[in-house]
């Protein structure tokens, strides 16, 4: 039985999907609609956000050193509130401030995911974090079923704008949610060094593996590869509804396979599922590129949701156990984080300077091509991840 701290937890990351799908592919969408160059901004914006990721987390890293984790999640909530209002007061002017918007989504983004994943190694015990991730990935999954169908719809009968301000009377909600969390760890005070720490983390194996994972995340399912797919889909298929339709069916899957790795998923058969995972996406990505039309697109998405899931929750298993661990604890946590952010984001740029190109050159197939790069980065991910598990702490 969870404690009421990682269910609040559960609930405020369930609140924040249904704000990331509305400032995600239905965010792309718009974008696609309001500019002539709409893979060029949608990259430009993700890659403002994510250079101010990696520039904040030292910053942040130094600040919740000691304390201040709750305080400094609770600013990432109302600077994602603070977001919301920026779009709905721009409207359609948001393209000329595209750098800003993304330097509030990335300072957004940090100040929210990084004090979340030092205290969730602590709120949540070991004994619960498999339950906690795999029931975490549920809700998130259900409301990726209900969500797109319901903005699809609102979009197209309202507006993008008017739609916001529904996500905008959401945000203010997790915020209240989020003023009931308990957080009573105390620390002594501690010096932030991030040198020192990285020299003593370096030469754990399981640690070095983790790195290597990070990093293909943020080329691949944490960076261009999503919106790569989206815009695929907003290409053939030119609406908001058909948008969500797709996204509601496929997530209806991403369910199905989190339920799956609930039960199968154990030290005897990680390695298979790890390969398995890898090697479907890869074979639909090369389907996709020799025969592209309206079934291979969404083909590839399904196979794509439904593996990925596996790959996210067992990379993130281990690395909830790994930080609160012998190698990773209280007194170098904050560093580990900040090291998995700078690994993390310089795979997320990477990846979006790659679609900046295929922007700039304006060519489908290139984006196709793109897509098939990316996929193979999973594969990689893969390999380490398989590696990661067979090193002892």
């Amino acid at each position: 039985m969870m404690s009421t701290n990682a269910k609040r937890l559960i609930v405020i990351n369930t609140i924040r999907k249904i704000i990331d799908i509305f400032l995600g592919p239905f965010l792309t969408a718009y974008f696609f609609r309001i500019s002539t160059d709409s893979i060029t901004m949608v990259s430009l914006y993700n890659i403002f956000s994510y250079i101010v990721i990696m520039l904040i987390s030292f910053i942040v890293g130094i600040i919740i050193k000691n304390k201040y984790e709750l305080k400094i999640f609770k600013f990432g909530m109302i600077t994602k509130f603070i977001q919301l209002i920026v779009l709905v007061v721009l409207g359609s002017k948001v393209v000329d401030y595209i750098w800003i918007i993304g330097i509030i989504s990335g300072l957004s983004t940090i100040t929210w995911s990084f004090p979340l994943n030092v205290f969730s190694a602590t709120i949540v015990t070991n004994q619960e974090k498999k339950e906690f991730v795999v029931y975490k990935t549920m809700f998130t999954n259900i409301v990726k079923v209900l969500i797109p169908v319901l903005f699809g719809s609102l979009i197209s009968v309202e507006s993008f704008e008017k739609t916001a301000i529904i996500v905008l009377i959401l945000s203010f909600i997790q915020i209240i949610i989020s003023s009931k969390l308990k957080y009573g760890n105390k620390k002594e005070e501690q010096k932030f060094n991030l040198i020192e720490e990285y020299k003593k983390l370096k030469n754990n194996k399981k640690v070095k593996e983790l790195f290597k994972t990070e990093f293909f995340q943020g080329l691949t399912y944490e960076g261009a590869l999503d919106t790569a797919i989206t815009l695929i889909i907003i290409i053939a298929f030119q609406k908001d509804f058909s948008l969500g339709i797709i996204t509601s069916i496929i997530s209806i899957l991403s369910i199905f396979s989190a339920y799956i790795c609930k039960k199968v998923v154990n030290p005897k058969r990680i390695q298979l599922m790890i390969a398995i995972s890898c090697i479907f996406p890869l074979i639909s990505t090369i389907i996709l590129l020799v025969i592209t039309n309206k079934y291979t697109i969404v083909g590839y998405s399904i196979i794509y949701t439904l593996f990925i899931q596996i790959i996210s929750i067992v990379k993130d298993i281990n690395t909830l156990k790994l930080t609160n661990s012998e190698v990773v604890n209280d007194s170098n946590r904050v560093e580990t984080y900040v090291l998995l952010e700078v690994v993390l984001g310089l795979g997320r740029i990477i990846s979006y300077i790659l679609l900046l190109i295929v922007g700039m050159l304006g060519n489908f197939y290139l984006l196709e091509i793109l897509i098939i790069i990316l996929t193979l980065g999973i594969c990689f991910m893969g390999k380490h991840l398989i590696k990661m598990n067979t090193y002892t702490l």
